[in-house]
Formats: C-alpha cells, structure tokens, sequence
C-alpha cells in the first residue's frame, strides 16, 4: 500500500479549523491501516524551504498538502504533477471577499490550484469559489469534517445569561461588531470569548480599545486556548453561541455548537446557511448592528428548546476520514 504524505502548517500556539480538520483526518486514516505520515512545518515557511522537505518523500506516494501552503509551492506543484491539495478556503479571501484585494496571493492561487492533481475541499460553497480560481479542470471533491461525540453529550443552560464565542482572536471572526451590537443589550449578560490571540496584534489592541471605551470589560472575557475539558464546561453553562463571521469555508464551531445545543446566532452567509441547514439559526445581515443587538436579547429573554436528535455516526470523524480515503484511492 502506497504511503500517503500530508504537508500540514503549523501556527505556533494557535490551531485554526483546518489543520484541526488536518489532523484529525489523518488520525483516522490510521486507525483504517492506511499508512500516513505527517510533515508539519512551520506556516510562514518559504519556497525553498518547502521544497526541501518535500523532495525527501518517496516518489510514487501519495501526497496531500494544506492549501494554505499552496502559494508557497507553485514551482513544486506544476513541476511534481502528483501533489493533491486539500484547500480549507483560499488564503486570498481571508481578509476580504474580494480575492483582487491580495492580488499576489490570488494568481499564485490560481496557479497552483490549476496545477494540483485533485482537490479535497470541505463544502459545496468552497468547491464552488474553487472552481472560479482554476484555468484547467481539476476534480474536486467534498470531504465533510466530522465532529467529536462530545459535543453530542453536551447540554445548554436555558438559565444562563453567557454568550459563546469560539475562534481566534482575527479580523474576520466578527468580534468588534460583537461587541458594537452588546453595548445596547440592557439586560444581563456575559460573553466568553475562546481562540488564540495576540497581544501584539493590531486586531486585538483595536478590541481592547472598544471594550475598554464602552466600559465593558467585566462582561466580556478573552479566556484565550484553553483545554477540551474545560470548552465544554463553558458550553454546557452557557445559553447561546455568537459569531458575526465575515467568512468561513466550514464553520466547524457553528455546527459543533449547535450539536451541543446552543442556539446560534451568526452571518448570512450561503456557506453557513448549508452547513446549518434545517437547524436553529438566525441568520443576521452582514454589519447590521440593530438586527444583531435584537437577536441576541430576544434569544437571551426566551427560552430555547434543543433538538438534540443528530446522529453521531453521521457526523463522526470515521466517517470522514472512510469518505477521504475513497476520494483519495479514486484520485490515485
């Protein structure tokens, strides 16, 4: 059986979605007999740098790399001809829904994107945005992220007044119009804010700023990467999930939340509307700071009853990785 490389970034003291996603996937491939080997390397590695790494694998494996590193591999990927790509949504959007406004980043996407084997990606949504980066035909599958059981065992607090959030501390996660929209809550609340941030970085001193100006900092809580344990603890004591998202390829915390049974109030995104598609959502216009104010105390002044019918199985990371492994023996 031939060994499948998967090339995974690392982000230091931060884990993003998609290399949990990473990971996770090739935890259960092992635990299928396939033979998987991991090359984590640091996420601002350059060119040459990853080209030697990659020129130490075995030639007729296998290889799966991050598409975050994908700009970074044009040369490798039009030269190698065999390295597939598992793109979580393109880097070229994560400041803006505009991919022209990186445009270096964009057309080095494009390339590399246009020349991988195959593509794994992780929604109809993502697969779509894909298609519009590629100049050849390149197939495209979905792989759908699974979910820990966990969060099928946990249970909300109807009597809570907490707010959950769960992402890092970055521009598009939403979080200054969060706080814009809680300053005119006039009830009781509590919002905990789970994700790495940085103190060094502009995004997080402008939030500090913002809290510190509506003098709200013992109703709001940055708590930071903290363990499993204890995440499910603040879920479990905790009434609604809010994250005013301006992108996401996935949205694992929003599904997983809603797993667990928290209402959940987020961006009208088509990304997000088929991921939580058939569940309780209320969807909020992108910036509307009244409409995101009124959804967050009527939910907080009313009770909510969870419908905790989801099949684990459905959702499990078995499944995921049983469904990686026939795309990947399909794709060769």
């Amino acid at each position: 059986m031939r060994t499948v490389y998967f090339i995974i970034p690392n982000f230091d003291q931060s884990i993003t979605g998609g290399t949990f996603y990473d990971f996770q996937v090739c935890k259960y491939l092992k635990k299928i007999y396939i033979n998987v080997k991991t090359i984590v390397v640091n996420h601002d590695i350059t060119s040459i740098q990853l080209f030697v790494k990659m020129s130490k694998i075995p030639s007729k494996s296998i290889i799966y790399m991050d598409g975050y590193l994908a700009n970074k591999a044009i040369h490798i990927i039009k030269k190698n001809k065999n390295i597939s790509l598992l793109i979580h949504h393109p880097c070229s959007l994560e400041k803006s829904n505009n991919n022209l406004k990186e445009p270096k980043l964009y057309f080095h996407e494009k390339i590399s994107f246009s020349h991988a084997k195959s593509i794994i990606t992780v929604s109809n949504y993502m697969r779509n945005v894909i298609k519009r980066y590629l100049n050849n035909k390149v197939k495209i599958n979905i792989v759908n992220p699974g979910i820990d059981s966990a969060f099928f065992d946990c249970m909300s607090n109807n009597n809570s007044n907490n707010i959950l959030s769960i992402g890092n501390v970055i521009r598009r996660k939403g979080y200054l119009w969060l706080i814009e929209s809680l300053k005119n809550i006039d009830i009781n609340w509590h919002l905990n804010i789970i994700g790495h941030y940085n103190k060094d970085d502009q995004y997080y001193n402008e939030l500090i700023s913002l809290i510190q100006k509506y003098q709200l900092q013992d109703k709001i809580s940055l708590l930071g990467n903290i363990s499993n344990e204890n995440m499910f603890k603040y879920i479990n004591n905790s009434k609604l999930f809010v994250l005013p998202t301006y992108y996401e390829g996935f949205g694992m915390a929003l599904l997983e939340s809603s797993i667990a049974g928290l209402k959940v109030i987020t961006t009208d995104l088509p990304v997000l509307r088929e991921v939580l598609r058939n569940r309780e959502v209320d969807f909020i216009e992108v910036n509307n700071i009244n409409s995101l104010t009124i959804a967050i105390k009527n939910n907080l002044e009313n009770s909510f009853i969870a419908n905790k019918k989801d099949n684990k199985i459905q959702y499990s990371w078995e499944r995921a990785a049983a469904n990686f492994s026939k795309v990947m023996y399909v794709n060769g």
